[in-house]
């Protein structure tokens, strides 16, 4: 057997709009895929779809899941999820399971758990908030009790209901700066200091736990703030970098470290929830999203970073960047885009990934089945197959 494993990003209404069982044995049996990623819940988008025989152009206004919630599950969260009328009555997840075990395709469980403008906008206690005292419309908050409980009722639900291999995490963080569900509109450089102290969250539930650690998040909350406002007024940012606002901002350190217990903790409830093998997408950085890859690696099973660029070069830096904050190479998940700009041919695909091979990298997904055009498929396969044997030799 392979030691190479290979997944490829899909949306259920892709497979949707076509017969399910045969995509997933083509993608099985012609490409040679081990995995279908497939979005169970997923933020809002405007989409050009190649493979579409009717809308070329998909948009969807509100974040939802793509499967049939079990009712039960959610009686002790605040938040319930929202199903996205596209499905109707039906339950795309449901037929994506069943196409999945008859073509003999594992079903991983791809989850934009935190990232939901539509949760966030009907329940702003459970957003997080700068400290400027401004609510995020498209971020919950990952200290908040009750978005806890959410994201661990998601992940039990998949995962007794779907018959899925791995549960895929994405932004089961804090937001960061930037990321939203609008066109994001500023003319002041913040640099990456000014980010970083624009991306705390000073929420109820943060700010909680802050005096539990014996902190006094009003005033750390005024010393953040106040920071800010210089570079807001000047359009300056600041001199110093995250880690130096970190080391001379009274209490900011401590702060930090809970925002990454935060994190790291909610991902271990979400893993025992689910009772799978869970993999984290590494997306942002332990400044804006508290994401500490180290201690995340420890209770994952597989991190995940997304190299979508068509320089080798730099897929190679980020993987030896990444894997030292591993237990070992295997450990770790290229995601690869299999369309320009990031591969302008088949070539530039199979580049990223033996060099990527060559670290010792056996786990790649490649990005997206609905986006990109059904030609690059035949890229997916070669790249497939010539990894196949370098790592059967």
């Amino acid at each position: 057997m392979s030691k190479l494993h290979t997944t490829l990003w899909t949306y259920p209404w892709d497979l949707a709009d076509g017969d399910p069982r045969a995509i997933a044995k083509r993608l099985r049996n012609d490409i040679g895929l081990d995995g279908i990623s497939l979005a169970s819940a997923y933020h809002t988008f405007e989409m050009l779809r190649p493979h579409s025989p009717k809308r070329v152009l998909l948009q969807i206004p509100q974040a939802a899941v793509y499967f049939q919630p079990d009712a039960g599950l959610y009686a002790h969260t605040p938040i319930q999820p929202h199903v996205s009328p596209l499905m109707g009555g039906d339950n795309w997840y449901a037929d994506a399971a069943d196409a999945a075990a008859g073509a003999g395709i594992e079903l991983i469980a791809w989850t934009v758990f935190l990232h939901n403008s539509f949760q966030a906008g009907r329940h702003p206690e459970c957003a997080e908030v700068t400290c400027t005292g401004d609510v995020s419309t498209s971020w919950l908050c990952p200290a908040n009790p009750g978005v806890r409980a959410f994201a661990a009722a998601l992940a039990r639900d998949l995962a007794q209901n779907y018959g899925i291999a791995l549960l895929e995490c994405e932004s089961l963080s804090y937001g960061g700066f930037g990321h939203t569900h609008y066109h994001v509109k500023h003319g002041v450089d913040l640099g990456p200091g000014g980010r970083m102290l624009l991306a705390l969250c000073f929420c109820d539930a943060c700010r909680s736990r802050a005096q539990e650690r014996g902190l006094d998040p009003d005033a750390l909350s005024r010393a953040v703030e106040s920071r800010l406002r210089l570079t807001l007024a000047s359009g300056i940012p600041p001199s110093e970098s995250p880690v130096e606002l970190i080391a001379t901002v009274p209490q900011l350190e401590p702060f930090v470290r809970m925002r990454e217990e935060v994190v790291a903790s909610l991902l271990e409830e979400v893993r025992s929830a689910a009772g799978v093998p869970v993999s984290s997408i590494f997306m942002g950085d332990r400044f804006n999203a508290a994401i500490n890859r180290s201690r995340l690696a420890e209770i994952a099973d597989y991190a995940e970073t997304l190299a979508y660029t068509p320089d080798a070069d730099r897929i190679q830096a980020t993987i030896k960047e990444i894997v030292p904050d591993l237990k070992n190479p295997r450990q770790l998940v290229v995601g690869l885009q299999a369309y320009p700009p990031a591969s302008p041919d088949a070539a530039t695909l199979g580049a990223g990934v033996e060099r990527a091979l060559d670290l010792g990298i056996r786990r790649f997904s490649f990005y997206n089945y609905g986006i990109m055009p059904p030609a690059n498929l035949a890229w997916i396969r070669q790249c497939i197959g010539d990894a196949r044997r370098i790592c059967d030799t």
